[in-house]
């Protein structure tokens, strides 16, 4: 009872705490000193481990050393070590003006002003309380490049397959087929080096007309500069450019990487809708690599989750349970090009053009484009592209019109030297393009764009064709494309329309239309009933092939459809 009479029997002196030492004997009064305690949440000298907030943003857990403060005050200081300075998403011009202290390893939190340090014992925990004018951009779905790390080392198999079989008649054989597309590869440091691979297996129940074959359709190896918020790649590879087409090649490119950014300050992805007549497979190409492949429904379907660096031409390949195709092209244009205030954009290419069967063809080539962000609502950009035989440039320039939309326009000049014909041709092609959300009118035009080429203009896919079959196979003149959604919420009805035509000057037009609508409604006690109606028209070297879908679909018991 005595104790606790003693150890409650407390003098206040300011800010500091006095400790009764009555109950101490004479020879620990001298041995102990209480008069480092005095201070409110006084951490005694040693090693912890405690879990950082930075303005409440959890990190991991870290050994933090706490030491008796320089400044001769009987108090101790945490050593905040570069380690977890590192961690704290400083901007780089702060990170230069940081002093140190503790031999240069702990941060002097007084070189930065307003920055407050708090810890707590009872919870491991350390606060840093840092202004946001010294802090990167961040937010609570992505991290700063000060927090990200390489990984570890690895291997890696990444495979998609898909399993098709067909039963007929007793008259006909029975057929199989399987088709698988993936990525192999290595981790190490920062490099990744891969290997893409595709293969088909086709076999009959009466073992006529089998088929297989594997292929490695692209090797390559990159790996990120987080400085410099690029990707450096070596290899083959495809141009990704936003102002000339895309070809493969063999060689190394250097290009800023919107994965970088924060989710909301990416690009656009490409999306390819259609209707499957039967259970279908559908096959996405790119010059003879296949890129994406999946199995679909008979019905509508809708493909959203095309990387969003693919770019270019894709070809699209549905193929019916019936052994019937559908075949046409999805242009993966980008919409409007502009860059934040002030940031430049930027993508560097070299190399020589490449087929898919890893055969170079031609000479050398180097490649560059920007983007720059003039103001808040201008945006210039443009490239180049030079080789012996063929060159190209481009410029443009991009404007946020604010509630109207965004719109973008450029030209671009091409010179090309033909040797089947001794001769040299220089073209010009215009391009218009313009985004915009009418949140007004619960709509959205994904992108609308439209691009006119004279007959001598020549793009790098144009000239290496023409250099290898000696004539030319295919001359662009005009394409446009429009992809809208619209909203009626009030009657729970939704459409979708996507509009593209690409016509040649010396070779037939292709277009595509197709529309898709869909409305959710109650019908008396049959509820969340569903309705759509889905409708195209491909014209695809001169074939023309109409489709129809109509479903209805109700729900059965908890979770379940009937359609």
């Amino acid at each position: 009872l005595c104790i606790c009479i003693n150890l409650n029997s407390l003098v206040y002196a300011d800010d500091n705490v006095q400790f009764n030492t009555d109950i101490l004997d004479v020879q620990d009064r001298e041995n102990i000193d209480l008069s480092q305690f005095s201070r409110s949440g006084y951490i005694m000298p040693g090693a912890y481990t405690m879990v950082t907030y930075i303005n409440d943003d959890e990190l991991d857990e870290e050994d933090v050393d706490f030491y008796q403060s320089e400044n001769g005050a009987k108090e101790s200081s945490p050593c905040i070590s570069k380690k977890i300075t590192m961690m704290l998403g400083l901007k780089t011009e702060y990170l230069k003006k940081l002093t140190w202290w503790h031999q240069g390893q702990c941060l002097n939190i007084e070189s930065l002003n307003g920055v407050k340090v708090r810890s707590e014992l009872a919870s491991s925990s350390l606060y840093l309380n840092i202004p946001q004018i010294y802090l990167e951009y961040r937010t609570k779905d992505w991290d700063p490049p000060s927090r990200w790390d390489d990984g570890i080392p690895g291997v890696i198999f990444d495979y998609n397959f898909n399993a098709q079989t067909q039963f007929e008649n007793i008259k006909k054989p029975n057929t199989n087929n399987i088709s698988a597309n993936g990525t192999t590869g290595v981790n190490l440091d920062a490099w990744r080096l891969r290997a893409d691979w595709q293969g088909i297996i086709n076999h009959n129940s009466n073992n006529e007309n089998d088929s297989q074959r594997f292929d490695w359709s692209r090797f390559y190896i990159y790996r990120p500069l987080h400085n410099l918020r690029a990707l450096l790649t070596m290899g083959e590879d495809y141009l990704d450019s936003a102002v000339f087409d895309s070809f493969r090649y063999t060689g190394l490119s250097l290009r800023s990487d919107d994965k970088m950014l924060p989710p909301n300050l990416r690009g656009y992805a490409p999306e390819i809708n259609g209707i499957a007549k039967t259970n279908a497979k559908v096959t996405v190409s790119q010059q003879g690599r296949v890129i994406y492949e999946t199995q679909v429904p008979s019905g509508p379907f809708r493909i959203q989750d095309i990387n969003e660096t693919v770019s270019g031409e894709l070809d699209v390949r549905v193929e019916e349970q019936n052994g019937s195709v559908q075949k046409f092209k999805i242009n993966t244009a980008d919409v409007p090009y502009l860059t934040r205030p002030g940031q430049i954009r930027y993508k560097f290419a070299a190399g020589k053009p490449s087929d898919w069967q890893h055969h170079t063809i031609g000479s050398m080539f180097g490649s560059g484009e920007f983007s720059w962000g003039m103001n808040n609502g201008w945006s210039l950009y443009g490239g180049l592209l030079a080789g012996d035989d063929y060159n190209s440039i481009s410029i443009g320039v991009g404007r946020d019109l604010m509630v109207i939309g965004a719109l973008s326009f450029d030209i671009t000049q091409s010179y090309a030297v033909l040797p089947y014909q001794n001769s040299s041709l220089t073209g010009d092609s215009y391009r218009l393009s313009y985004s915009k959300t009418f949140d007004e009118i619960d709509s959205k035009v994904t992108f609308a764009g439209y691009r006119f080429s004279d007959d001598n203009f020549m793009s790098m896919s144009d000239y290496i064709n023409a250099k290898i079959y000696n004539e030319r196979t295919g001359s662009s003149k005009e394409m446009y494309t429009v992809i809208f959604n619209k909203q009626f919420r009030d009657i729970g009805l939704s459409s979708y329309l996507n509009i593209s035509h690409q016509s040649y000057w010396n070779r037939s037009a292709n277009d595509r239309y197709s529309l898709s609508v869909s409305r959710y409604l109650d019908f008396g006690n049959l509820k969340s009933l569903s309705v759509s109606f889905s409708g195209y028209r491909n014209r695809y070297n001169k074939i023309t092939d109409d489709g129809m879908y109509l479903s209805f679909s109700m729900p059965w018991g908890n979770s379940s459809n009937i359609s």
